[in-house]
């Protein structure tokens, strides 16, 4: 079933890593007849000078990252069709960012950040996937994708901490919780339908107030 929608509404997939954003965007894409956006495929230049010395190229790694997002979001926002986006800028700046940069840096970067965030429409809906860092640990195995091989369980761990503190404090948009602890909605129907019945019914609550505020 498909969402009924005004204008061109935007759900966002966020999420910690190998929580399933990507997978889940291309279904709802697919199923709904939606424009796909995923992740922009863009080598950072900071990158190697990042890892070997985080502290000091945090900075300019994590600019490099924010301004890829503001334009693939912006460039999604200027076509104005209905559309799945995989990862938010929000989590950028409110997740990674805010976990790398030291004080002086992230003051730098949110008032970029917050300029960004004036050109930019906010989603109709965020979708939080969740799932415990054991789990994720195991699906990250499962898919063993080899730059992926370092990211430790305390790592995950640290990163669903401040997941939960963004999502529990997250006003930007309407956010939608969606634990898939004991949930494959890769190989199970029942699954996949469980979650997506779970996104249509915020979203076409978020559709009523649009049409009926």
């Amino acid at each position: 079933m498909r969402p009924q929608h005004q204008g061109a509404p935007l759900v966002a997939l966020a999420g910690n890593i190998s929580v399933g954003k990507s997978t889940l965007a291309e279904i709802l894409a697919s199923r709904w007849n939606w424009l796909l956006f995923k992740e922009p495929e863009v080598s950072n230049p900071y990158l190697p000078d990042f890892y070997k010395e985080p502290q000091r190229w945090s900075i300019h790694s994590q600019m490099f990252f924010l301004l890829e997002r503001y334009k693939g979001h912006l460039s999604l926002q200027e076509k104005n069709v209905p559309a799945v986006m995989d990862r938010t800028i929000y989590e950028d700046a409110e997740v990674f960012a805010y976990l790398l940069l030291d004080s002086r840096d992230w003051k730098t970067y949110r008032h970029f950040y917050n300029l960004a965030l004036r050109r930019l429409q906010p989603p109709r809906l965020v979708v939080y996937l969740r799932a415990s860092p054991e789990t994720l640990m195991h699906r990250l195995q499962i898919r063993g994708r080899s730059y992926e091989k370092s990211v430790s369980l305390d790592y995950l761990s640290m990163l669903n901490r401040r997941y939960d503190e963004w999502a529990s404090s997250f006003r930007r948009a309407p956010l939608l919780k969606v634990d898939t602890d004991g949930l494959d909605f890769v190989r199970s129907f029942n699954d996949l339908e469980k979650i997506v019945s779970l996104i249509e019914e915020a979203l076409y609550a978020q559709e009523s107030a649009v049409l009926f505020p």
